[in-house]
């Protein structure tokens, strides 16, 4: 007699983002902050405000918050880490403002 297959079930995996591979590197910072559906999803994420994101887009993501905003990235499988938000920050600063 064959052994009896066991029916428990095993535990679910937690679920994993879909990654996009269509979706090409951002190229600027309103770009980063456009992956996200609203300036405010972004925001709850990071644990600011929605106005501060949303001031991003013109004067750039300062660096303190470069790890979470590539960590919210990582999470949702989108295309941006560290390094990349560290060459806009260089290219940004190369700029001349006004």
């Amino acid at each position: 007699m064959p052994d009896r297959i066991s029916l428990r079930r095993r535990p679910a995996e937690p679920a994993r983002p879909t990654l996009s591979p269509a979706l090409p590197p951002p190229k600027s910072f309103a770009d980063v902050i456009a992956l996200w559906p609203s300036a405010a999803e972004l925001a709850a994420l990071l644990d600011v405000e929605a106005v501060t994101v949303r001031a991003w887009r013109r004067r750039g993501i300062p660096a303190r918050y470069w790890a979470a905003v590539a960590e919210a990235a990582r999470f949702s499988g989108r295309p941006v880490d560290e390094r990349l938000l560290a060459g806009l920050g260089s290219v940004r600063k190369g700029r001349a403002h006004g």
